[in-house]
């Protein structure tokens, strides 16, 4: 560690610190002790520290921000991620590394009336194929003799292929279609291979089963001003840039903690509807974070569903069969929280899950978000911004999930379709 003395700040400032060590800077004139550290580890990580696994294969954390060296980090370490939230003994650790998921990628419906007496029969189904378009259901009837559901399952697929190929479908369309027995249940399962529009939960003749016991929950819970209405912004800073142009323009005087939604900022700085806004706020961000900003923690609506590593834990490995012959993950952005390991406890498979909503308000906040800035650019992973979409662990419903949506700010809704990121979350406990 080196020691150095200077006689002014001016002079500190102006001077060129090393990158290779630490440094105690003394400045004469007022005695100031300035401390820039290099790699520093610490037992005591603060949001925005670096994580990695030591040549033992120990989880240490690094001071992050304008500390963290990258050219000066042993070879031997492995970087895992970055601390995104301390409370008490609790680190939350964000995975280093994200990519862009689809949230849902098949489309599955129980045949639940077959009869396997060895007779002929008929059965009429409707499907969404998106021929000619999605809103369009395709009712396809076909007779069948079966003692098995097997037997029963072949005879659908056929009927399912011939009306696709009736229709004009590309093969690659085709080759996501098929029936298969699912004997466990009793019942036949008709599926699609993938999920990309949000009417694919449309059927008749047949039940959609897609989700299985997998909960729901369609309340956003409520703002910090403990109102249910309104916008839930969980980054006050894409949330004040996009109200300040796309908020509404008051025309009565605005009482605080209106439902009425948020006013854009030249309402808010010059209107005189807004005059008690101003009083109360001073600046229009701060109006923002004071009125519309999602509260945490709480216990309504989404908030009180189970958590996400628990909905990760669940059904994140969950596969189903493929026509081609092999099996797919029904929900990846699950799988992609789950499918994370460093081969170390605390680390490993199941360990790591898709952020809820909880750990979201978290991570979304600007002084969250500026304090892994500068660690994360100096590592060059990938950034965590207030700009970017991420996908969250908990289901709206049967067409939609919930995320953070980048464009605004809030967290919202998307159909389970799209594909957004993800980054995959661990939470430790520090002695």
């Amino acid at each position: 560690m080196a020691i150095k003395s200077y006689n002014s700040k001016a002079d500190y400032n102006a001077a060129v610190k090393p990158t290779t060590e630490s440094q105690v800077s003394m400045i004469e004139t007022t005695r100031e002790i300035i401390v820039n550290g290099v790699n520093v580890v610490t037992t005591q990580p603060t949001v925005g520290d670096v994580v990695f696994l030591d040549d033992q294969n120990k989880v240490i954390y690094v001071k992050g921000g304008s500390w963290i060296q990258k050219a000066n980090i042993p070879a031997a370490w492995t970087h895992v991620g970055y601390v995104y939230f301390r409370k008490g003994k609790q680190v939350g650790v964000i995975h280093k590394d994200g990519a862009d998921v689809k949230w849902l990628d098949v489309s599955q419906y129980a045949w639940t009336d077959v009869v396997l007496d060895g007779e002929e029969h008929e059965k009429t189904i409707g499907l969404r194929f998106g021929l000619p378009n999605w809103d369009t259901t395709t009712s396809i009837t076909f007779t069948y003799t079966a003692t098995t559901l097997a037997e029963a399952a072949v005879s659908c697929t056929a009927a399912i292929e011939a009306k696709l190929t009736e229709l004009g479908a590309p093969q690659t369309t085709i080759d996501q279609w098929w029936a298969y027995a699912d004997e466990d249940n009793n019942r036949v399962i008709v599926q699609r291979d993938a999920c990309t529009d949000y009417r694919f939960y449309n059927c008749s003749g047949l039940t959609h089963i897609t989700w299985g016991d997998m909960p729901e929950n369609s309340n956003s819970g409520f703002r910090v001003n403990m109102r249910q209405g309104g916008e839930k912004i969980m980054n006050d800073a894409r949330g004040a840039a996009y109200y300040g142009t796309n908020g509404r323009t008051p025309t009565a005087d605005v009482p605080l903690n209106s439902n009425s939604g948020i006013v854009k900022k030249t309402a808010f700085d010059s209107s005189p509807y807004c005059q008690l806004l101003r009083d109360t706020y001073g600046t229009y961000k701060e109006y923002i974070h004071q009125e519309y900003r999602v509260a945490y923690p709480q216990k309504l609506g989404v908030f009180s569903m189970p958590s996400g590593k628990e909905l990760t834990a669940k059904y994140g490995p969950m596969t189903t069969p493929t026509k081609a012959g092999s099996t797919k993950h029904k929900y990846p952005a699950l799988w992609y929280g789950y499918n994370k390991s460093f081969g170390v406890g605390g680390l490993d498979f199941g360990d790591w899950y898709l952020p809820g909503v909880a750990e979201g308000a978290m991570l979304m906040r600007d002084e969250t978000l500026a304090k892994l800035s500068t660690s994360i650019s100096k590592m060059g992973t990938t950034s965590i911004n207030n700009s970017t979409t991420r996908w969250f662990a908990e289901r709206y419903g049967v067409v939609y999930a919930w995320y953070f949506y980048g464009g605004n700010g809030y967290l919202g809704i998307n159909t389970v379709g799209g594909t957004i990121r993800c980054q995959a979350v661990a939470l430790f406990t520090i002695d």
